[in-house]
Protein backbone atom coordinates (compact mmCIF):
# COMPACT_ATOMS: atom_id res chain seq x y z
CA UNK A 1 0.00 0.00 0.00
CA UNK A 2 2.95 2.39 0.57
CA UNK A 3 4.22 2.03 -2.98
CA UNK A 4 0.90 3.00 -4.62
CA UNK A 5 1.20 6.12 -2.45
CA UNK A 6 4.77 6.55 -3.21
CA UNK A 7 4.29 6.03 -7.12
CA UNK A 8 1.09 8.57 -6.85
CA UNK A 9 3.34 11.36 -5.10
CA UNK A 10 6.57 10.87 -7.70
CA UNK A 11 3.06 10.78 -10.22
CA UNK A 12 2.74 14.18 -8.81
CA UNK A 13 5.48 15.59 -8.72
CA UNK A 14 6.86 14.34 -11.69
CA UNK A 15 2.96 16.23 -13.60
CA UNK A 16 3.38 19.46 -11.69
CA UNK A 17 7.29 19.52 -12.54
CA UNK A 18 6.21 19.11 -16.26
CA UNK A 19 3.59 21.60 -15.97
CA UNK A 20 5.99 24.42 -14.50
CA UNK A 21 8.67 23.65 -17.19
CA UNK A 22 5.81 23.79 -20.26
CA UNK A 23 4.28 26.77 -18.45
CA UNK A 24 7.74 28.85 -18.83
CA UNK A 25 8.54 27.25 -22.09
CA UNK A 26 5.31 28.63 -23.11
CA UNK A 27 5.93 31.95 -21.40
CA UNK A 28 8.75 32.79 -23.35
CA UNK A 29 8.00 31.47 -26.41
CA UNK A 30 4.73 33.59 -27.01
CA UNK A 31 5.78 36.62 -24.50
CA UNK A 32 2.83 35.81 -22.17
CA UNK A 33 3.42 38.26 -19.41
CA UNK A 34 2.46 36.78 -15.53
CA UNK A 35 -0.61 37.80 -14.61
CA UNK A 36 -0.89 38.52 -11.10
CA UNK A 37 -3.73 37.71 -8.36
CA UNK A 38 -4.28 41.25 -8.20
CA UNK A 39 -5.13 41.81 -12.29
CA UNK A 40 -7.85 39.43 -12.42
CA UNK A 41 -9.46 36.94 -10.20
CA UNK A 42 -8.25 33.32 -10.85
CA UNK A 43 -11.08 31.61 -10.57
CA UNK A 44 -13.50 33.44 -13.02
CA UNK A 45 -12.34 35.55 -15.90
CA UNK A 46 -15.62 37.51 -16.13
CA UNK A 47 -19.20 37.33 -14.94
CA UNK A 48 -20.22 35.24 -17.61
CA UNK A 49 -17.75 32.45 -17.01
CA UNK A 50 -19.26 32.21 -13.49
CA UNK A 51 -22.53 31.79 -14.97
CA UNK A 52 -21.50 29.06 -17.08
CA UNK A 53 -18.85 27.13 -14.77
CA UNK A 54 -20.82 27.43 -11.47
CA UNK A 55 -23.90 25.36 -12.99
CA UNK A 56 -21.78 22.95 -15.00
CA UNK A 57 -19.75 22.61 -11.39
CA UNK A 58 -22.85 21.47 -9.58
CA UNK A 59 -24.78 19.34 -12.13
CA UNK A 60 -21.17 17.55 -12.66
CA UNK A 61 -20.93 17.25 -8.39
CA UNK A 62 -24.65 15.65 -8.70
CA UNK A 63 -23.46 13.28 -11.74
CA UNK A 64 -20.00 12.18 -10.04
CA UNK A 65 -22.06 11.21 -6.93
CA UNK A 66 -24.73 9.06 -8.93
CA UNK A 67 -21.83 7.48 -10.79
CA UNK A 68 -20.04 6.77 -7.93
CA UNK A 69 -23.13 5.04 -5.96
CA UNK A 70 -23.00 3.06 -9.42
CA UNK A 71 -19.78 2.06 -9.40
CA UNK A 72 -19.92 1.03 -5.64
CA UNK A 73 -22.86 -0.92 -6.33
CA UNK A 74 -22.14 -2.66 -9.79
CA UNK A 75 -18.63 -2.57 -10.11
CA UNK A 76 -17.11 -2.78 -5.94
CA UNK A 77 -14.00 -3.90 -7.30
CA UNK A 78 -13.18 -1.09 -9.16
CA UNK A 79 -13.43 2.77 -9.41
CA UNK A 80 -12.43 3.27 -13.44
CA UNK A 81 -15.67 4.44 -14.34
CA UNK A 82 -15.70 7.43 -11.02
CA UNK A 83 -12.29 7.96 -12.52
CA UNK A 84 -12.82 8.33 -15.71
CA UNK A 85 -15.30 10.77 -15.17
CA UNK A 86 -13.72 13.11 -13.20
CA UNK A 87 -11.13 12.82 -15.60
CA UNK A 88 -13.89 14.07 -18.53
CA UNK A 89 -15.21 16.91 -16.05
CA UNK A 90 -11.91 17.86 -15.27
CA UNK A 91 -11.01 18.63 -19.13
CA UNK A 92 -14.02 20.00 -19.61
CA UNK A 93 -13.60 22.55 -17.10
CA UNK A 94 -10.55 23.56 -18.27
CA UNK A 95 -11.36 23.54 -21.69
CA UNK A 96 -14.26 26.19 -20.62
CA UNK A 97 -11.60 28.34 -18.77
CA UNK A 98 -9.72 28.14 -22.05
CA UNK A 99 -12.09 29.16 -24.01
CA UNK A 100 -13.13 32.66 -21.92
CA UNK A 101 -9.76 33.00 -21.45
CA UNK A 102 -8.97 33.49 -24.90
CA UNK A 103 -12.51 35.16 -25.93
CA UNK A 104 -13.20 37.71 -23.04
CA UNK A 105 -9.54 38.02 -21.00
CA UNK A 106 -7.56 41.21 -20.65
CA UNK A 107 -4.88 39.19 -21.17
CA UNK A 108 -5.96 36.45 -23.99
CA UNK A 109 -2.53 34.84 -24.55
CA UNK A 110 -3.17 32.63 -21.18
CA UNK A 111 -5.44 30.64 -22.97
CA UNK A 112 -2.44 29.08 -24.70
CA UNK A 113 -0.90 28.15 -20.46
CA UNK A 114 -4.42 26.69 -20.15
CA UNK A 115 -4.27 24.16 -22.98
CA UNK A 116 -0.63 23.30 -22.16
CA UNK A 117 -1.70 22.23 -19.00
CA UNK A 118 -4.46 20.57 -20.34
CA UNK A 119 -2.26 18.53 -22.98
CA UNK A 120 0.17 17.84 -20.02
CA UNK A 121 -2.07 16.30 -17.83
CA UNK A 122 -4.27 14.57 -20.37
CA UNK A 123 -0.46 13.00 -21.40
CA UNK A 124 0.38 11.54 -18.11
CA UNK A 125 -3.15 10.29 -17.44
CA UNK A 126 -2.60 8.15 -20.78
CA UNK A 127 0.66 7.41 -19.91
CA UNK A 128 -0.32 6.02 -16.38
CA UNK A 129 -3.53 4.34 -17.32
CA UNK A 130 -1.10 2.59 -20.51
CA UNK A 131 1.91 1.38 -18.01
CA UNK A 132 -0.99 0.62 -15.14
CA UNK A 133 2.12 2.60 -13.48
CA UNK A 134 -0.30 2.58 -10.15
CA UNK A 135 -0.35 -1.14 -9.65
Amino acid sequence: MIWFFLRLALIFIVTFALIYIAKSLMRRMFNIPKVSEDDSSRNYVKQLHREVDKPFRDYSLVILFLVLVVDLVYFPESYNLFIITVLIFTFIRMMIRAFFEWKYSKYPKQFILTLTEIFILLVVVIVVAKFNLLY
